[in-house]
């Protein structure tokens, strides 16, 4: 019996934190006309990096430095989410979750509180320090389930990424190939 693989991208199963607000349907549509409105649009450009010159470049880049940039972000985050408590409500505030498994076209996250099944997100996160693959994007929740964890209930969503840029979609997916490889050199030196 020949099975047939139904996703049309690669996914990795590794944890990482995301931040994320939920937006109403009008709240998303008026962000997607201000981007395509803004005067400056964003270049998507891409370019041919060797993996010799990935690994130079690796080497020079300042591990501590990208640790420290990416604490300083979150600081920054908490220090504006304490000021903002006093201006406006609890739902514009970030929330967080962990995302449990990642592909080009969407992610699977463990929230504490159910999110309905409909409902856009707006998503931060970090999937590699080096290099760094940030993400900023929007999704749909398509399912919602409950998980209990150690008598505790939280709730896994099955989330399809909307309108990802196509760059982003490239990083995801080389981020996910490398740590597959990262696992596979590391299963090799066990076993050898």
């Amino acid at each position: 019996m020949m099975l047939k693989e139904r996703r049309s991208y690669v996914r990795g199963a590794f944890p990482f934190t995301v931040k994320f607000r939920l937006l109403t349907p009008e709240e998303h549509q008026a962000i997607r006309e201000a981007e395509r409105e803004s005067p400056h649009p964003e270049k998507e450009t891409t370019t041919s990096i060797t993996d010799a010159d990935r690994s130079d470049l690796e080497i020079t880049l300042n591990a501590a430095l990208v640790d420290f940039l990416l604490q300083m972000d979150e600081k920054l985050d908490h220090i504006l989410s304490l000021l903002s408590k006093a201006e406006v409500g609890e739902d514009v505030l970030p929330k967080q979750g962990t995302g449990t498994n990642i592909s080009g076209s969407g992610m699977n996250m463990l929230v504490e509180e159910p999110v309905e099944v409909g409902r856009i997100i707006h998503a931060h996160f970090v999937l590699s320090r080096i290099p760094l693959v940030c993400v900023d994007t929007f999704g749909e929740v398509n399912w919602v389930e409950p998980v209990d964890e150690n008598g505790t209930t939280r709730y896994s969503l099955g989330i399809e990424f909307v309108g990802l840029k196509p760059i982003d979609r490239e990083r995801i997916i080389a981020c996910v190939f490398q740590r597959q490889r990262k696992t596979i050199r590391e299963r090799k030196a066990e076993a050898g």
